[in-house]
């Protein structure tokens, strides 16, 4: 089944949407919450401006309301045209008989009637009172103090007062166009600044993410080479003093132990257990190479094939863990006695092979002798304390025209091993004819 999309896109991308997101998100409410704030405000800029109107006209309509001046009230109220914003003004008196009114071109009769009769008739709508006053309330909607805002207008009833007494009110509407131009220009700038703190967030957003994914994907890199290449040497930089580098001190030392296995399950694959020397996988394997380099410089290789003679015997009369401790003291013998380049090892029971590189018949021929007389001197301590002497019996042969291959060269060596058994062990023959 494939996976779904989500789980397929890389985590640096996850990471980098999400702090989008939380960035824009943030962002939106950031700005949600300038703008109303921004919006309450020019709703009681506008009304107080509005109510500002209101209170110097009142204080000139005193007169004109005193003496029931029409012409007066209209003089007055013909300056608001000057105010593109001022839609519709009315001037009444105490018993709410209209005594002028000011109305803009923009707005008409019906509408400025219907208006005035809502306030006649109380039916602004509630909640608009100052200082908790109902405006709903039939019974004091034209003793009261007045201001809203609408969709479309603002407006503020005005009672005018002289000598403590109320004589009149002076009802005042102007649309919201001017607040509206405000909200447009400051949502334009609030708009593009949020882009580009967006924008510059994001791309702080990328740097940030680096740092969270940088040592994610160090660790998946050294992961997959390791699969790869099966390469446990190197290690990965724990500069960090973060929990990534927790991470990476936890994983250089797993790889290190992982190494050691690997490291020792390789030995454990070339080695004999019993003796330490090459086992006889390892020995064929490094026979075809030695082979195969030797007839690319035009050399020659010897092999040399050693089997302890009457090995049976010291089984049966010392018991297993002697005949052990001989096959241990011959394989020290062999390692004492070959060169560095050489390769000794134990090819089955008690017969070792001696693999030596870059060797002809008289180099060969000095080696298998040394070895032989090395074993037939050397006096094995068994665990009881009894002193043992072994020989061996040596076949050897090098390589050449007529030995080109590792069975040629060990079928060669062996039957000089069988002749050198037949001729009275204890001696080495070559397989030269």
């Amino acid at each position: 089944m494939t996976a779904p999309l989500l789980d397929q896109i890389p985590i640096r991308y996850k990471l980098l949407v999400l702090l989008g997101l939380s960035l824009g998100l943030g962002l939106l409410v950031s700005s949600g919450v300038a703008l109303y704030s921004t919006y309450a405000a020019e709703r009681q800029s506008s009304l107080r401006a509005l109510h500002q109107i209101a209170a110097i006209t009142s204080e000139n309509m005193r007169a004109a309301l005193a003496f029931h001046d029409a012409a007066s009230a209209a003089n007055i109220l013909t300056p608001l045209h000057t105010n593109p914003h001022i839609r519709y003004a009315f001037v009444e008196d105490q018993q709410g008989q209209l005594l002028s009114q000011y109305r803009a071109q923009a707005s008409t009769d019906t509408q400025a009637a219907a208006w005035r009769a809502q306030w006649q008739q109380g039916l602004l709508p509630p909640g608009k009172a100052l200082a908790g006053q109902a405006a709903s309330n039939p019974d004091n909607a034209q003793t009261s103090l007045h201001q809203g805002i609408e969709q479309d207008y603002h407006y503020v009833i005005y009672p005018i007062s002289l000598d403590g007494q109320r004589i009149g009110t002076l009802g005042l509407q102007a649309d919201n166009q001017a607040m509206y131009a405000k909200m447009r220009h400051f949502g334009i700038l609030q708009g593009s600044a949020s882009v580009l703190i967006f924008l510059g967030l994001l791309l702080l957003s990328w740097r940030l993410q680096l740092i969270f994914t940088r040592p994610i994907l160090e660790l998946i890199d050294r992961m997959r080479q390791i699969g790869q290449e099966k390469n446990y040497s190197a290690v990965l930089s724990t500069h960090h003093r973060d929990e990534f580098g927790e991470l990476y001190r936890g994983f250089n030392a797993m790889l290190q132990e992982v190494r050691q296995r690997d490291e020792q399950l390789s030995r454990l694959a070339r080695t004999d257990a019993l003796t330490g020397l090459a086992n006889r996988g390892h020995a064929l394997e490094t026979l075809d190479t030695m082979l195969t380099r030797a007839q690319r410089k035009g050399e020659s290789m010897g092999l040399i094939l050693i089997d302890v003679d009457h090995f049976k015997q010291v089984n049966d009369n010392y018991g297993h863990p002697a005949g052990d401790q001989v096959l241990r003291d011959i394989a020290g013998i062999l390692q004492t006695n070959v060169r560095f380049y050489d390769l000794a090892a134990r090819f089955g029971g008690e017969e070792f092979v001696l693999l030596c590189d870059a060797a002809d018949w008289s180099a060969t021929t000095d080696m298998a002798e040394r070895i032989r007389s090395s074993v037939a001197a050397h006096v094995c301590q068994l665990s009881a304390g009894q002193p043992l002497q072994v020989t061996v019996s040596l076949g050897f042969a090098i390589s050449g025209a007529a030995l080109r291959t590792a069975s040629d060269l060990i079928d060669a060596a062996d039957r000089a091993l069988y002749r050198a058994k037949q001729a009275g062990r204890n001696r080495s023959e070559s397989a030269q004819p």
